[in-house]
């Protein structure tokens, strides 16, 4: 018998995720996504927001042309990198508040092919 696929990953499953991005509001500039999850990002930047910052955050991702522009609110900042290696950069950790269905549909896509292609993975689909 075959398993069924879900439909929808955990919204609580992040991904690495390294893109560009656009960041806009009260911090503005370009930055790096380092993950992605249906629940927001992690992005790395050396301009630190507070926490509950609304911001912007712009990126796409593989396979589609259209550019997600999502509302989103900064949930914790990381100051500085704890490990060189394991660690992650300076930035910070946002929360998406208004996700269109589309980017929804769009996200979800994007980490189920991840999971798709590594093994690691595949237990969450």
């Amino acid at each position: 018998m075959n398993k069924a696929v879900k439909t929808t990953p955990p919204p609580t499953l992040r991904i690495p995720f390294v893109r560009r991005c656009t960041v806009r509001g009260a911090l503005e500039g370009r930055a790096m996504l380092l993950d992605l999850s249906l629940q927001g990002v992690y992005v790395a930047t050396k301009e630190l927001p507070s926490v509950g910052e609304k911001l912007e955050i712009e990126f796409r991702v593989p396979g589609n042309d259209r550019q997600l522009a999502i509302q989103s609110v900064v949930a914790w900042v990381q100051v500085v990198q704890t490990h060189p290696v394991h660690g992650l950069p300076p930035g910070f950790g946002a929360t998406f508040e208004k996700l269109e269905i589309e980017d929804t549909r769009v996200i979800a896509r994007t980490i189920q092919i991840y999971c798709q292609s590594n093994p690691l993975y595949r237990q969450y689909l």
